[in-house]
């Protein structure tokens, strides 16, 4: 009888560690993760945009559902936090940051529609140019680029 005792006190303790494992493997997990994000340039905030070296403007025209749609200036800017991406006018995305970086079209389209992107078929010109190779949220946004996208709704 006190062999199985022992064997309960086993099990119980091994489970115990394999337990405190698990939950330190979680913590680390997102420590790290939490760290690595406030790295990247895209979830950082700007503290004065006007000051920072990197700058770019790029105007963007939308079109949703062959009818002109407004790019709305405070994409990007919550009462804390003004991401690196963002628009002070309407239909000018601007980039302000500390070292010159490839911000890309989807930084914008995340911060402006998240996953409604989901919702369309979208075509994107640079330049007028049908961009084709590659995902449109690739494009890296550049000085001297127009940016059309066309939003068709799917049914």
């Amino acid at each position: 009888m006190a062999f199985e005792g022992s064997k309960r006190r086993s099990l119980f303790f091994s489970m115990l560690i394999l337990a405190g494992l698990i939950g330190g493997a979680v913590l680390a997990t997102s420590a790290f993760t939490t760290y690595f994000r406030s790295q990247d340039p895209v979830n950082q905030c700007v503290d004065d945009p006007e000051s920072q070296p990197f700058q770019l403007s790029v105007p963007i025209t939308v079109i949703e559902d062959g009818f002109p749609a407004l790019v709305p200036e405070g994409v990007g800017i919550e009462d804390d936090c003004i991401r690196p991406v963002h628009t002070v006018e309407e239909n000018v995305i601007q980039v302000a940051y500390s070292r010159p970086y490839d911000f890309t079209l989807g930084h914008f389209l995340y911060y402006w529609l998240g996953n409604d992107l989901l919702q369309y078929d979208t075509k994107v010109y640079v330049n007028d140019t049908l961009h084709t190779e590659g995902d449109l949220r690739d494009i890296v946004l550049e000085e001297g680029n127009r940016i059309r996208i066309e939003f068709v709704s799917r049914n």
